[in-house]
């Protein structure tokens, strides 16, 4: 159920948990409103009995300025960070030539930048980005190529040869020097 449909289902009809099911001595598990928040009211084992006591679905968290959003598990009873806004896995989008350049490139050179975009759950995305871009000024700078130096007729086969391996040559390397091995971060998104 999406958040906005759990806001309109009754306060009768909000789930629980089958206590079978339950981990961590935890002996109920009920979502609820309380002061208008949805939450989950749980009772857990303790040495002296039994406690009781209600938590929020979301609870943020700011540490250096970043706002960390983490949501109750009610299984458990424990808070986990959110990982809604994941980027795709490379099997579920597969990253081009010059986006895996740019990750070889970004990994020995720049790992604290690498680490910092895969916390925000962004490396796979400017990878991404950085392959389209780079596609596209490839083909830019293929059609100028062509433009200033048309390609030769076909009397010799050894003049093509030479000629489409000179593009390619130039195309590719300006390519990779002036978009792929840079080290872009999320500023490259947007």
């Amino acid at each position: 159920m999406t958040e906005e449909q759990q806001e309109q289902v009754p306060d009768e009809e909000l789930p629980e948990i089958p206590p079978e099911q339950l981990e961590n001595k935890l002996t109920y598990t009920k979502m609820m409103r309380q002061d208008g928040v949805l939450g989950w009211k749980i009772t857990q084992k303790v040495r002296n009995g039994e406690n009781t006591r209600w938590f929020p679905v979301y609870m943020s968290k700011i540490v250096s300025e970043e706002v960390f959003w983490y949501k109750f598990n009610p299984i458990c009873g424990l808070y986990s960070l959110n990982l809604v806004g994941l980027e795709p896995s490379m099997e579920e989008e597969p990253i081009g030539r010059y986006g895996m350049s740019w990750i070889d490139f970004m990994k020995q050179n720049y790992p604290h930048l690498v680490e910092f975009m895969r916390l925000h759950h962004k490396f796979l995305t400017v990878a991404r980005k950085v392959d389209e871009d780079a596609i596209h000024y490839r083909e830019l700078l293929d059609e100028q190529y062509k433009k200033a130096y048309p390609r030769p007729n076909a009397d010799s086969f050894e003049k093509l040869l030479e000629w489409e391996q000179t593009r390619a040559f130039y195309t590719d390397s300006t390519v990779m020097r002036e978009r792929v091995l840079v080290p872009y971060t999320e500023d490259l998104l947007a």
